[in-house]
């Protein structure tokens, strides 16, 4: 079972078995997922449900909302918008070293 991501500059599917860690900021405006190969950060806005969902292994894709959605100022403060999502490779050398 894999988890997509999905951005206007990438998309990437990562298996959900490859999870080791999630971590939401107390604002929820943030969401790291650490993956064995992988570091996602998820930007927004009320991340709980996103949080959740993937806590759960609910969740099938996190796409970032389109920049013409202007309805993000009225969404309701529990709705999850998703503003970016950054995927960065872990290089496994650096990890031996330390």
């Amino acid at each position: 079972m894999f988890l997509r991501f999905q951005s206007p500059r990438e998309q990437m599917a990562l298996p959900y078995s490859c999870l080791l860690a999630i971590v939401m900021k107390v604002d929820g405006t943030a969401l790291e997922l650490a993956f064995v190969t992988h570091k996602v950060t998820v930007s927004g806005k009320s991340l709980a449900e996103v949080y959740a969902a993937v806590a759960e292994a609910q969740a099938r894709v996190i796409n970032v909302v389109s920049p013409q959605f202007n309805e993000t100022a009225r969404a309701p403060a529990f709705k999850s918008i998703v503003t970016g999502i950054r995927i960065e490779p872990i290089d496994p050398e650096a990890n031996q070293k330390q």
